[in-house]
């Protein structure tokens, strides 16, 4: 008996000689990733143990198993480890190659490419993230210089959002905090990065969040394929693509597009749009119009700015949501800071004017910050950050000579990094006003008197700031672009909320919850809570009202 013998009976119908082509192909594939890895030690669990783990599957505790190898071998070593993430095998570095991230390149260093293969973009629209730098330069060259412009859009739109979400309820209210935060932060961003055609139309704001969380579903499930070949791994992600994302992209292109014809049809040949002249085409399809018909001329067409559209949306939501959560989730956990949060507010509204940008800036709310800073610090979005491909042929070689070839993934365990005692005193301790202390720190033993010369929106001690050890946002050039407007947001609807409403745990008083919400872990990726309760009612006294 030879063990062919064993293979079961509707496997016999597969040729000996594919069943041998298919074990060669995949021997060969797993020799040859062996040998190209070989100098990294290997981290986690294998894929099939993993899967086989349950609730403890590397997918569900990949931070961990990050901080495993950023102690064993990082700390240790100095070296990078080797780990599986998003179902690719990732070369995680030490602090001392973010130099190296930051002067390179983004030809020779992709993030597009990352986030390509990640969610198997390419699949759904094209070439969008490789062909061109349109949507960042959305981004750079139509958000960015704006955002002292939109600044009372943005807060004019979220009063709506919480108004719709919330009310003015007098008595105390449950509301699920990562749902309505969720809400707001989409109905507010959708009036700048879609319009104001699409911002309150509850059709488009439901059919984008199936849009968003079916790009995510798709991710996720192309990560629990065992390791496999690009050229096989990449038509399963198609697949997968074609069944559960592509049909939720249809509708949001359906719901978008007529927008954007509608005004790419009031333009003129000859001239391009003026965003700056008219507050109502403060809005990224004025911006986008703009720069595709200017610089772009190949993506000036309704079709290819609805993907750019819908993508930036994608991009901007998710995170300032998050990060909202955890916020409120603290202040009530750790009440001790929402009333200097509250005090520092009040006073820079009366000062420099109710929500202008001046008012929110770090020099005027470096209490703000400094607290968005450090639940950045210790409750990321994720727990990586520095996604990049290497895309250049001859490979791209580090500082000390390290060099890593063409096709190899890099990245950076951020979160780590951030609770490193060598990044920071305490590290796993909340300090919500940590950087306040250092920036005064840091002007005292300078001579510095004056704080504008210390802070500003650029400042190192800012929430929108990246440094060695703080890296939500990412490092270097290639840092995250919305960075300013991402934390724009969260100010304006974090301040609405604690000068607008008054929040507890729950509805009995004197309830002190002692264990602060459970985030769900996904691919090192952190969702909060989303069962976890606030109760709010109307405050008794409101600035606005009260002026």
């Amino acid at each position: 008996m030879t063990m062919l013998d064993h293979i079961p009976p509707q496997w016999s119908e597969i040729p000996q000689t594919t069943l041998f082509l298919l074990a060669g192909i995949l021997g060969f594939y797993f020799v040859s990733i062996s040998q190209s890895w070989a100098p990294f030690t290997r981290v986690g669990k294998p894929w099939l143990l993993s899967l086989l783990s349950g609730p403890r599957a590397m997918s569900f505790t990949m931070e961990k198993h990050l901080q495993v190898g950023y102690d064993k071998v990082i700390r240790n070593t100095s070296n990078p480890f080797l780990m599986r993430w998003w179902g690719m095998e990732y070369i995680f570095l030490p602090i001392k190659y973010l130099g190296d991230l930051k002067r390179a390149d983004g030809h020779g260093l992709s993030f597009f490419e990352s986030l390509n293969e990640a969610f198997s973009l390419e699949a759904s629209v094209g070439d969008l993230y490789s062909s061109s730098n349109l949507m960042v330069d959305v981004v750079r060259r139509g958000l960015n210089p704006r955002l002292a412009k939109i600044t009372p859009l943005l807060e004019s739109e979220a009063i709506y959002a919480l108004t719709k979400e919330i009310g003015a309820p007098k008595d105390w209210t449950p509301f699920p905090a990562a749902q309505l935060l969720n809400n707001t932060v989409l109905r507010t961003t959708s009036r700048i990065l879609i319009g104001p055609e699409l911002c309150r139309d509850v059709n488009f704001l439901e059919t984008f969040q199936q849009f968003g969380i079916s790009i995510f579903n798709n991710g996720f499930l192309c990560s629990m394929l065992p390791p496999l070949p690009n050229f096989i791994r990449r038509p399963l992600c198609r697949l997968f693509t074609s069944l559960f994302h592509k049909k939720s992209l249809e509708s949001a292109i359906e719901m978008v597009q007529p927008t954007v014809q509608a005004r790419l049809d009031k333009l003129q040949p000859s001239t391009s749009p003026s965003p700056s002249s008219d507050p109502e085409l403060q809005d990224a399809i004025a911006w986008t119009l703009s720069l595709t018909q200017a610089t772009y001329p190949a993506e000036h067409n309704p079709e290819r700015i609805t993907l750019t559209l819908l993508h930036n949306l994608w991009a901007s939501n998710a995170g300032p949501a998050e990060t909202l959560t955890n916020m409120i989730f603290q202040i009530l956990y750790d009440p001790v800071y929402l009333p200097p949060l509250r005090s520092e507010a009040e006073e820079s509204f009366r000062i420099h004017g109710y929500f202008t940008h001046k008012a929110l800036s770090p020099n005027n709310m470096p209490l703000l910050d400094s607290f968005i800073r450090e639940i950045n610090r210790l409750y990321p979005t994720d727990s990586v950050t520095c996604m990049r491909t290497v895309t250049d042929n001859k490979g791209f070689e580090f500082h000390d000579g390290l060099r890593v070839p063409v096709g190899s993934r890099i990245a950076v365990p951020s979160l780590a990094i951030q609770t490193d005692v060598d990044s920071y005193a305490d590290p796993l301790r909340f300090d919500g006003f940590r950087f306040v202390r250092m920036r005064n720190s840091e002007a005292a033993s300078s001579g510095t008197p004056d704080k504008e010369d210390v802070v500003g929106d650029g400042a190192k001690y800012s929430a929108a700031t990246p440094s060695e050890t703080y890296l939500p946002f990412g490092f270097g050039r290639h840092a995250c672009p919305g960075r300013w407007y991402a934390v724009l947001v969260i100010k304006i609807i974090f301040t609405e909320v604690i000068l607008g409403y008054d929040l507890k745990w729950d509805l009995n008083e004197g309830v002190i919850q002692k264990v602060r919400p459970a985030s769900l872990s996904l691919n090192g990726m952190f969702l909060p809570n989303q069962r976890q309760q606030v109760w709010l009612r109307r405050r008794k006294s409101n600035m606005k009202s009260s002026d």
